[in-house]
């Protein structure tokens, strides 16, 4: 099998109106409370984009903070950042990459998969040649910070910010935007609106396939109704 390369961003959507939305040119860019919130298996993380966060209102344990000594009092939301990085609108997608090796295949197939469970069977593909264009187009719907790349993952919870999640995240293989720095506590989101749209750059459901170039044979194959690998061995 070929050595393992970068082939695009794909996201998925279980409302088929929201990936036409987003093709249309909506960029929907959630804060981190919304997923630290979120009961979603998969969209969920209660401790998205910070080293800890503690909520009252979700029932978590009480954590003690003290200054010169003194516990503080009342407390009902505390985020802890690390390394100056604040929380962000985050618009996600996942990282497409050709597998090294058979083993790699079929957890890319179920990583795949786990992901449309979560998500939804709908999908675009941003071809890698594009993703520069994409991402130079959102940056410039708005004035503030701007970031991007892929997710790392870790299992120390002092690694985790804005840029590093849990390692029971990793099948997801994000690769994020972010824009600005929300508030800690907002679950408004951000709407931008690229007004030309990106169906210059976006496929939809595009049937994407791994073939041997030698005798054709099938690796890996994903379209809206199947995901599926055929590993050489």
């Amino acid at each position: 099998m070929s050595k393992r390369q970068f082939v695009g961003l794909l996201k998925f959507f279980r409302n088929e109106d929201y990936l036409d939305q987003l093709i249309g040119g909506l960029v929907y860019c959630n804060t981190p409370e919304e997923y630290r919130l979120s009961g979603l298996e998969g969209v969920g993380d209660p401790h998205e984009s910070c080293v800890h966060a503690f909520r009252e209102a979700r029932g978590d344990d009480e954590v003690v903070l003290k200054v010169n000594g003194k516990k503080l009092e009342g407390l009902t939301a505390v985020t802890v950042h690390m390394g100056g990085r604040k929380d962000m609108w985050l618009h996600c997608w996942t990282a497409f990459d050709v597998p090294q090796d058979d083993a790699e295949l079929k957890r890319l197939t179920d990583n795949l998969n786990r992901i449309r469970e979560e998500f939804g069977n709908d999908y675009v593909f941003l071809p890698r040649n594009k993703v520069r264009t994409f991402r130079e187009r959102i940056e410039g719907l708005q004035d503030g910070a701007f970031d991007y790349g892929r997710v790392t993952y870790s299992e120390e919870h002092h690694d985790w910010s804005v840029g590093c999640k849990s390692s029971s995240y990793s099948y997801q293989r994000e690769y994020r935007f972010g824009f600005g720095e929300c508030k800690h506590t907002s679950t408004e989101p951000l709407k931008l609106v690229y007004e030309p749209g990106f169906d210059d750059l976006l496929m939809k459901n595009a049937a994407l396939r791994i073939t041997d170039k030698r005798n054709g044979a099938i690796w890996f194959h994903l379209d809206r109704e199947e995901c599926y690998c055929q590993p050489d061995s």
